[in-house]
């Protein structure tokens, strides 16, 4: 058993992944009011709106790859911080990028970005999804669809829970 047994496969099944993934998302936000989304915020000071933002920030990543651009480029960073900088340093640069958006501006951006991923999946097959990220981009995955899969469906479900957790948060 690899550690790609339990991912999808194929491109059909990827894209069925992540409209679930976005899904469970949306239901919870279609709920919410904008102070919900705005003010309550989780032990790093992130709001829901917070979140969205990085969300959409790490998709754009993504896709960057996909399209043969490295990871710094699509986060407008430079390589020597993305290469000196932890992951949590990174989410940090992209949380003071997108702090002062407006509700609106975020939402929009970010089922904007998700149709664009949409998009970029449905011209992908199978090839295109098996095929291997160059070493000088220095990503932990070592295939499209592993990227894919961590960086779409993977991580929209990665925020679920604190997306649940601050929608059920009194908002002082």
């Amino acid at each position: 058993m690899t550690a790609y047994d339990d991912l999808p496969t194929g491109a059909d099944e990827v894209l069925e992944d992540i409209h679930s993934a976005r899904a469970e998302i949306e239901a919870i936000i279609d709920q919410l009011s904008q102070e919900q989304m705005t003010e309550a915020t989780d032990e790093g000071g992130w709001s829901i709106k917070d979140h969205l933002a990085h969300i959409a920030e790490w998709q754009r990543r993504g896709l960057a790859i996909i399209e043969g651009r490295t990871s710094w480029e699509a986060l407008g960073i430079d390589r020597e911080t993305w290469e000196s900088k932890d992951i949590d340093e990174i989410n940090q640069l992209i949380y003071e990028r997108h702090k002062d958006e407006s509700l609106p501006e975020v939402l929009t951006d970010f089922r904007k970005t998700q149709e664009k991923v949409i998009l970029a999946l449905e011209q992908m097959n199978e090839d295109d999804l098996d095929r291997r990220i160059p070493d000088n981009f220095n990503e932990k995955y070592d295939r499209i669809i592993d990227l894919v899969e961590a960086n779409f469906a993977g991580h929209d479900r990665d925020h679920v829970e604190d997306i649940r957790e601050l929608a059920n948060q009194p908002v002082d």
